[in-house]
């Protein structure tokens, strides 16, 4: 009997009870693989749900357009969530949620290869450095470069789009930017 691809497995998943009954679609990410660059969100919103795709929302939109300016246009990324399936109501995922997915999380990575991630928001940076949600600090962690906790990969700390959004601030946008285009630099050594 043969095992089952990752794909079906995440597909197939319910160890979240909650997520897995209250989801339309498992988001399992978007992109070439191999690839140089991998944009790792933190869950899927609502779109995203509905869709099966990440970043297919306002933050998606936001994130693409930045990567443009930097340079990076689709094909030269993959992008995913540390959650594959949607909190309800967008709620913040919990450490339990975190935990389960983490493992996909990881065979992921190891399939796409990337030379950088680039962690966008809080729980992507928890992803990273294997720390509790609750010990990050965004703003001061935004254009650090760690080792992905777990994989021999470094790892571009920033902001998430939607916070960007929210903020409206111009310059966490130019520094948003700014990491970008260092992470082009990097994965695609220029």
């Amino acid at each position: 009997m043969s095992t089952p691809s990752l794909r079906q497995q995440m597909l197939n998943c319910h160890r979240c009870e909650e997520l897995s009954c209250g989801r339309k679609n498992v988001v399992i990410g978007e992109g070439p693989v191999p690839c140089n660059l991998v944009f790792l969100g933190e869950a899927p919103g609502e779109q995203e749900d509905e869709k099966g795709t990440p970043f297919c929302g306002a933050s998606g939109t936001h994130l693409r357009m930045t990567a443009e300016i930097a340079g990076l246009k689709k094909g030269m990324y993959h992008t995913l969530n540390t959650l594959k399936c949607r909190p309800p109501e967008n709620r913040k995922p919990t450490t339990e949620e975190l935990k389960n997915c983490h493992g996909y999380l990881l065979k992921q990575l190891h399939a796409v290869k990337p030379k950088l991630i680039v962690a966008l928001g809080c729980f992507a940076h928890a992803a990273a450095m294997d720390l509790p949600p609750t010990r990050i600090r965004v703003t001061k962690n935004a254009g650090k470069i760690v080792q992905f906790k777990d994989l021999d990969i470094p790892c571009l700390l920033t902001y998430h789009p939607s916070f960007i959004l929210r903020m409206r601030n111009t310059d966490i946008n130019r520094a948003f930017t700014s990491h970008l285009r260092r992470a082009r630099r990097i994965a695609y050594v220029l």
